[in-house]
């Protein structure tokens, strides 16, 4: 295991720093997408640290879920008749416990990377109705991953569905807020006593009464609409009908102004459970939605190789469709591809480092991490223990100008250039390796060797944009994914 993990590093160092004069990046291996037992995990922090180091990963992408909240109110009055259901989340329990556990942890195991990130369900909506005695939660687990806001403050503001901090008012706050008004007129009736003239054989007596039953209903309803409502906000985005991609967009740019990053979590996963609750049958589903990465932007990232097969980033599929709108100006930013987790334990034989995005860096550190993150240096892995693919060379050259993963190269038209590409398959288990070169869509070649190739692709730079990035592929389940190299011109 040391053997092989000194190999991978020893290739990745060598590999980088060739790519970039006078620059040498060093490999560090982190599973993205970890959560602990401080929300749907199963181990503690200390025990993931552990389980990493025995691994020898390099780091840990912490993602606790941020708020696991679902509710339902009958129309008008949805505060009164609002049922809610609640799971553990970091955001009720404590950001600054969260941030602070991680930061113990981070002292007791200082060699390894422990990036604090929340996931968030930015919209979630009902279908169906009780009457019905059929109902359905959709988007439950269409979900994205925040990472690089460690203030407090920052985090509590997050525009998610059911977040308190976030709500503003609106016309349902002025409906909400009707039954609570009863309490007034309850109270003055429950105060008020009425004069009433009764007579008492031939005397006529005065007797003064209060309204004790219709004045008790009026202030109980009154005060119950109050407790429930106040204060009378809604989310941006309330759960009673379906928004599009209006909410998402909304968390990725408020994301992007407090300076963090958002990666889009299985894009094509398949969700779904049913229960009954009181005779009512309860369904909740997400279904894959890969067309929302095309249809919103600024977004840092999506996870492009998961424990599940995808079509996504396929050549001339959805990401070169999305590359190649960057490269043409169309967007203001690529999107980039890592490897996604989603570990909560070790139950169904799930491992911690099956699936790693691996970071290029000049200093293992947060924000070394994170701005690889940003700037696209990196790629997504999927392995085995004993044996995996490793990126040893990975750029495009013209001259002395270099350019690796995430990065443009500008050049002139008619320069030649030099597509460098070197993956080793290291280890037993990892043969039969397959490198697909891609350009603008297109499957530009392909080599194959047992353990190891080694190609260069040269062509003459026309003056129209390029977008090229390799997938590798060996015995399953041995799959790398890099990201893009761009080549514009000057």
């Amino acid at each position: 295991m040391k053997s092989l993990a000194a190999a991978v590093l020893g290739l990745l160092v060598l590999g980088s720093a060739a790519g970039v004069a006078g620059e040498e990046l060093q490999g560090v291996p982190v599973v993205l997408h970890v959560h602990s037992d401080l929300s749907t995990g199963d181990l503690s922090l200390d025990e993931l640290a552990r389980m990493a180091r025995a691994q020898e990963l390099g780091g840990l992408f912490l993602v606790e879920n941020y708020l696991l909240r679902a509710e339902y109110g009958l129309a008008p009055f949805r505060a009164l008749t609002r049922v809610t259901h609640e799971q553990r989340g970091v955001l009720t329990s404590g950001l600054e416990d969260y941030l602070a556990r991680v930061a113990r942890a981070r002292r007791a195991h200082p060699e390894l990377l422990i990036v604090p990130g929340v996931e968030v369900i930015p919209h979630q909506y009902w279908s169906g109705s009780p009457v019905g005695l059929a109902m359905t939660l959709h988007n439950t687990q269409k979900n994205l991953l925040v990472f690089g806001l460690s203030d407090p403050a920052a985090l509590r503001s997050l525009p998610v569905a059911g977040n308190p901090h976030a709500r503003r008012y609106g016309w349902q706050s002025l409906i909400d807020a009707v039954p609570a008004l009863l309490l007034v007129p309850g109270v003055v009736l429950l105060l008020t006593k009425r004069v009433h003239r009764q007579r008492v054989g031939r005397a006529i007596v005065l007797v003064r009464r209060r309204h004790w039953v219709l004045g008790g209903a009026l202030a109980i309803v009154g005060t119950v609409a109050l407790v429930r409502g106040w204060p009378f906000t809604i989310d941006a985005y309330p759960p009673w009908r379906d928004f599009g991609v209006a909410p998402y967009q909304e968390l990725i740019d408020h994301v992007e102004r407090l300076g963090g990053a958002t990666i889009w979590s299985f894009p094509e996963a398949w969700d779904e459970g049913r229960r009954s609750i009181g005779g009512v049958k309860v369904s909740w589903r997400t279904e894959p939605y890969p067309d929302d990465l095309l249809r919103t932007f600024r977004y840092t990232a999506f996870a492009a190789l998961y424990e599940q097969t995808t079509r996504f980033t396929q050549p001339g599929g959805a990401w070169d469709r999305l590359l190649v709108e960057y490269a043409a100006g169309e967007r203001s930013r690529p999107a980039w591809g890592v490897g996604e987790s989603g570990f909560h334990g070790t139950a169904a034989g799930k491992r911690l480092g099956a699936i790693q995005t691996v970071f290029l860096v000049r200093d293992r550190s947060e924000p070394a991490v994170l701005d690889a993150l940003k700037r696209g240096r990196m790629y997504a892995l999927q392995r085995v223990p004993e044996a995996s693919l490793v990126l040893a060379d990975w750029s495009v050259a013209a001259g002395n100008a270099v350019a690796l993963s995430g990065e443009t190269l500008r050049v002139a038209e008619g320069t030649p250039i030099d597509i460098r590409i070197a993956v080793d398959a290291v280890g037993a288990g990892a043969e039969g390796l397959r490198v697909t070169l891609v350009r603008n869509g297109a499957v530009l070649n392909a080599w194959g060797g047992d353990t190891s190739v080694r190609a260069t692709h040269r062509e003459i730079f026309d003056g129209r944009p390029l977008v090229l990035r390799i997938d590798a592929r060996a015995r399953v389940p041995h799959r790398l994914i890099t990201n893009p190299i761009f080549v514009a011109r000057r």
